[in-house]
């Protein structure tokens, strides 16, 4: 259970994440939010079971949710076990964990190759153009 505030370190009841001296003012976000995710997953979002919503990171770390998605990606490209699944996002606690995001996130790059395939043989369809032309074949004016 998380016993400090996140921005500030000070202790807060249980159920809480966040201080009532930060909760007044802007909490304070480290510059390097990247390693702050990182962090607080660590340390505070271990294992399936305690996984953070997308959306409270955005709280926490005035990030919209391609941000945090960006730095969720970051870290896993230098080896950080950062899972994800229905519940949100944490850090893994065995091996297991880690596959089952593995096993997701392959579902998605196949769902991308078989659109990308699919496009490769897309065609497009030429508008059907109406055209009215008419002839004067009697010979006069036209």
């Amino acid at each position: 259970m998380i016993d400090t505030c996140v921005c500030c370190g000070v202790y807060v009841p249980e159920g809480f994440m966040i201080c009532p001296g930060c909760l007044k003012y802007e909490p304070k976000i480290p510059a390097n939010k990247k390693d702050a995710i990182l962090e607080y997953l660590r340390k505070y979002h271990c294992g399936r079971r305690n996984a953070v919503h997308s959306k409270e990171l955005q709280e926490i770390f005035k990030l919209d949710d391609r941000a945090v998605r960006r730095k969720i990606s970051a870290l896993r490209q230098e080896g950080h076990p950062i899972c994800s699944g229905d519940m949100g996002y944490y850090y893994a606690e065995s091996q297991k964990e880690i596959n089952s995001t593995v096993n997701r996130l392959n579902d998605l790059v196949t769902g991308v190759a078989n659109a990308r395939t699919g496009l490769l043989y897309a065609q497009v369809m030429e508008p059907v153009m109406t055209v009215k032309v008419t002839l004067n074949m009697a010979g006069g004016d036209a």
